[in-house]
């Protein structure tokens, strides 16, 4: 038989899964967007040759972390440490970045995402199950 899968590290993976859906949603939006109001607003024109350029390269970034979105919960779903570690690098990232807008500008989201940032991190870093799951 198979590693159990904690049910946290499954609603992680879940969640990965939602946010590289909802990040291609937004790379077509971009990709069709910008050239449907180029259309109806004319003086985008005069900037659309290099506008459009800049929104591709922002939808062909978005893409990319799409595809690394998905392939990160298919690996915390197959309990893959390496899944695990860029979970943990990424949630380290994010609490330090949030932190220092913290201390800039205050925002009650920000202090959400702070903690639900160390949760995951946290989670996936010290629980002993999960630490089992992913041997």
């Amino acid at each position: 038989m198979g590693k159990e899968i904690p049910i946290g590290v499954k609603i992680i993976s879940i969640l990965y899964y939602i946010s590289a859906g909802f990040a291609v949603l937004f790379a077509i939006f971009l990709f069709v967007g910008f050239a449907f109001l180029s259309t109806l607003m004319p003086f985008l024109t005069a900037i659309s040759a290099w506008g459009y350029i800049l929104v591709v390269f922002c939808a062909i970034i978005v893409l990319a972390f799409s595809v690394l979105s998905f392939f990160i919960a298919k690996g915390l779903w197959k309990a893959k440490n390496w899944a695990r570690m860029l979970v943990i690098v990424f949630s380290a990232m994010s609490v330090l970045g949030l932190l220092t807008s913290l201390f800039t500008n205050f925002s009650f989201g920000s202090l959400v995402s702070v903690a639900v940032q160390g949760a995951v991190g946290g989670y996936l870093l010290f629980a002993k199950e999960v630490k089992e799951a992913f041997k």
